[in-house]
């Protein structure tokens, strides 16, 4: 398949956002969505669309990704393609519930659902009730938040994802350490680890083992707790992530 000038333009304007470059960057997605609108490829400007808001989003500017969001929305829409379209309903759902209007996050996450199950997409079902499960610990409904996850979780392994299951699985953890409940968030916490290392993501790996290391070192375990503390800031050092190896290698030594 040739590649037009705005695909070059739209992976030029990834690897500048990669590299730090975000004024750059914004301008080059903007040129992508010009090139794309101009050549009449609806869904290639509904993508850059959507990277203007996923970098708006990212730079704290909620207008103006909530406006590029809305915009893809509505090309998406016309094209009758309704996961992508499911999929900025979650981000602008993501986007509401970030700045305090649970209201529309709902109404977003809702929508988002209908058009996954629509599409018979698991993965997307299971991404959109994880989301509502945030929503409703943010708002300490746990035994609601536990639903959303048991759900997400039986979508997720429907649908063979691999990931959404472990990010599933943090959050059971989550809960379940919040209550006390260290057998249980323990096994959560394996099984995510598992599965982040069996999909290669090192990052999520990291974050397990970090949640991991908390659980132990809360049921009095250091020694264990060290350890699983200083591999995960070995993997974030891997990851590229500085601030959470230096923070990680920070909360090992409190463990002594």
């Amino acid at each position: 398949m040739t590649r037009t000038e705005a695909d070059i333009t739209l992976d030029e304007a990834e690897k500048l956002w990669l590299a730090g470059e975000k004024p750059q960057a914004r301008e080059a997605f903007r040129r992508a969505r010009l090139l794309y609108h101009e050549g009449g490829d609806t869904i290639g400007e509904a993508q850059a669309l959507v990277q203007i808001g996923d970098l708006e989003a990212e730079t704290g500017h909620a207008p103006g990704a909530r406006e590029a969001y809305v915009e893809a929305r509505a090309l998406y829409a016309h094209a009758g393609d309704q996961r992508h379209q499911a999929g900025v309903l979650v981000r602008l759902g993501r986007l509401a519930q970030r700045h305090g209007d649970s209201a529309t996050a709902r109404g977003c996450y809702a929508s988002a659902h209908e058009l996954y199950d629509s599409a018979s997409d698991s993965s997307g079902l299971g991404h959109v009730c994880r989301r509502l499960g945030h929503l409703e610990r943010e708002a300490g409904g746990q035994d609601r938040a536990l639903d959303h996850y048991r759900q997400a979780l039986g979508h997720f392994r429907h649908g063979g994802d691999t990931l959404g299951e472990a990010h599933t699985l943090r959050a059971l953890a989550g809960i379940a350490r919040g209550l006390g409940q260290w057998d249980r968030a323990r096994s959560k916490c394996d099984l995510a680890i598992d599965l982040f290392r069996e999909a290669g993501d090192m990052l999520g790996e990291a974050k397990g083992l970090r949640d991991l290391a908390q659980v132990l070192g809360a049921e009095g375990d250091t020694a264990a707790a060290r350890k699983a503390m200083h591999q995960a800031a070995r993997l974030f050092a891997k990851a590229g992530d500085a601030r959470a190896h230096d923070e990680a290698e920070a909360a090992a030594r409190t463990w002594g």
